[in-house]
């Protein structure tokens, strides 16, 4: 097993280097020029932000310590992903969509795994699971008409796993690829401009079996016309807590990116910042960092006291009750006309009933939506 697992590093590598993956961001664009139908309901913005979760603890292989133990992680971890079922956790995800027909979406850690039967000789083509065109069909499958309008791609690594044994009891080899991301799904009736996504030039770096790579966030956004007006929605999802720093300096990017547009702005995602602060470990600079910038947290203002937690559920997403003690999801706006106000906010996914039929939670993290409204609907 020496000699194969070797070769472990070099596939990792060829899949996640230090070029980050995906488009080179750029500033997202000041004015969007709007092409489409007009939204069909005029009254509100309604837009809804949900960390789905990879099914797995990733971080055990690419913090293991030699490719061997890279190996044995690995195959646990694929064990992981299959057993939290996408599949059907998309029908579950989708169900809480649909009852809230929001017109834009963000989702983080929209996870693209492919296999391989050649782990040490090609990269992983064969799509296993694809979440985003899972969610995407199952939406459909409701009568729902929703569609990518920007996705990022980050964290790219493969990873040979073991499937069985030969007769003389050798193990037999399999690769799964893991690709990372997120992306902002818009409704059908929603005319939208201009997608963008990028990575962040900061990101974590991972040495296995001696060689270094790293682990990558980024960011996607679209300009969506609803109600008459432009607005700008983007959704991130930052590096964690245990990696203040890199956190830090992917807002301070963020943040540059977004810089001072007078429009509209929904920002949405997984910011890893817990602004419930029962952990003083969980509590970053970067929901305050945000908050300075000019973005409400819609969540608490105006004049909400529910915490609102949103993280975590067990890695296997059977525990019987919820058991969040986090609130690192939000959905931030900034420069919102003077007539539209916060109608309505609600934490998704965390009642025992979106669970599936074998008790799996949608995902580790509760959704959250928001429902903003025109005073002047109707005039």
């Amino acid at each position: 097993m020496h000699r194969r697992a070797a070769v472990l590093v070099a596939v990792l590598v060829a899949c996640c280097d230090r070029s980050p993956l995906g488009p080179v961001p750029e500033p997202l664009s000041p004015r969007a020029t709007i092409e489409g139908p007009t939204a069909v309901d005029r009254a509100g913005v309604t837009a809804l932000t949900w960390n789905v979760y990879v099914g797995a603890e990733i971080g055990r292989v690419i913090q293991a310590r030699t490719a061997e133990e890279a190996i044995a992680l690995a195959t646990e971890e694929w064990a992981h992903v299959q057993a939290t079922n996408f599949p059907a956790r998309a029908g579950m995800l989708a169900q809480a969509i649909a009852a809230r027909r929001p017109h834009v979406v963000g989702l983080e850690e929209a996870a693209l795994y492919r296999t391989t039967d050649r782990p040490f000789e090609e990269l992983a083509t064969h799509v296993a699971y694809d979440f985003l065109q899972l969610l995407v069909d199952s939406l459909r499958a409701r009568g729902l008409d929703y569609s990518l309008a920007a996705v990022d791609r980050t964290t790219d690594i493969q990873v040979p796993v073991i499937v069985g044994f030969d007769p003389p009891g050798q193990p037999i080899f399999a690769g799964v690829r893991f690709t990372d991301g997120d992306a902002v799904l818009v409704r059908g009736d929603v005319a939208r401009a201009n997608p963008r996504s990028g990575v962040y030039a900061a990101y974590v770096p991972v040495t296995l079996g001696g060689v270094s790579s790293g682990v990558y966030q980024g960011w996607s956004s679209v300009e969506a016309a609803i109600g008459g007006r432009t607005y700008r929605f983007v959704a991130t999802h930052l590096a964690g807590q245990e990696v203040r720093d890199i956190q830090l300096a992917q807002t301070q990017e963020l943040l540059t990116l977004l810089g001072s547009d007078p429009r509209p702005t929904i920002l949405v995602g997984d910011f890893n910042s817990d602004a419930f602060g029962a952990d003083p470990t969980r509590v970053t600079p970067t929901y305050g960092l945000v908050r300075a910038a000019g973005y409400q947290d819609t969540w608490v203002e105006p004049n909400r006291k529910a915490p609102g937690l949103t993280c975590c559920e067990r890695s296997d997403l059977l525990n019987p009750r919820p058991t969040f003690d986090q609130r690192i999801d939000f959905i931030f706006a900034r420069n919102l006309p003077a007539d539209v106000v916060l109608i309505r906010r609600e934490v998704v996914g965390d009642r025992p009933g979106d669970r599936t039929s074998v008790g799996l939670w949608p995902s580790d993290h509760a959704g959250v939506a928001v429902t903003f409204l025109s005073r002047n609907a109707g005039e």
